[in-house]
């Protein structure tokens, strides 16, 4: 298990990522994450962010992906809490990856025994009121595979309008050009295969990106600055015995 709950420290492991920046990742066994692990995770996951936050001087904002067919607990957690998160819907968009589209009839043909159709539609809700509404959001959503936060100077719809400017224009498919806004999506394959121009570019003038990732199994920090001093900051110290692997305080 990756939490160890005797000493309240929890493990990180070093990502493959593009000088300057740096990626770490926080491993969980399973989304949804089981509640025996979940609120561990999450203090471990708020202590790194806040100092990422406070570092770079930077708003957070959080943002609420759901992938149909991923996380499929996650859409209905938000509505008991609309009015007080007042969510904008916006569209998640793969940068490195194909732009999105319709099934077709190749998809179908290509579908292997009891296997799944690519997701169609990336949803990702922006939380547009306060800050206590984006951390009760966080908070609430945390552990379903769906909570994103980004850190830039930005406001959030300055921030969202970067990225429409950046994604709307790669994709063909008329059925996804009439979204709100577009949203990037990272996850640690992409990062490893990027260029450090490419992370600035799919950043959109963010300099912290996190996310609860189900295709790493965790809860994902990149920064386009070196991690060390936000580390040193919180109390982590490498693993002697596991290169790559860094030990975080929880709280």
């Amino acid at each position: 298990m990756p939490v160890s709950n005797s000493t309240r420290r929890i493990s990180a492991r070093i990502l493959q990522c593009p000088a300057p920046a740096e990626a770490v990742l926080l491993p969980c066994s399973a989304y949804p994450v089981p509640q025996s692990e979940r609120d561990v995770l999450l203090r471990a996951a708020s202590v790194l962010s806040r100092a990422m936050v406070s570092r770079s001087k930077a708003l957070s904002h959080v943002f609420l992906h759901i992938s149909s067919g991923k996380n499929p607990n996650a859409a209905p957690m938000i509505s008991p809490h609309a009015k007080r998160w007042m969510p904008q819907l916006g569209f998640g968009v793969w940068p490195a990856r194909k732009p999105p589209s319709l099934w077709t009839r190749e998809d179908f043909e290509n579908l292997e025994a009891e296997g799944r159709l690519r997701p169609l539609v990336e949803l990702v809700f922006r939380i547009t009121t306060d800050d206590a509404a984006k951390e009760h959001a966080r908070s609430v959503m945390f552990g379903a595979g769906a909570v994103i936060e980004v850190h830039t100077r930005d406001d959030g719809a300055a921030y969202t309008k970067r990225g429409t400017q950046l994604l709307l224009p790669t994709i063909e498919d008329a059925a996804f050009k009439s979204y709100p806004f577009y949203f990037p999506l990272l996850d640690g394959a992409t990062i490893a295969a990027a260029s450090y121009p490419q992370l600035q570019t799919w950043l959109c003038g963010a300099g912290g990106y996190v996310r609860e990732s189900i295709e790493d199994g965790g809860v994902l920090f990149l920064s386009l600055e070196s991690l060390g001093p936000v580390l040193e900051q919180i109390g982590a110290v490498r693993d002697k015995d596991a290169p790559g692997t860094l030990s975080l305080p929880v709280d």
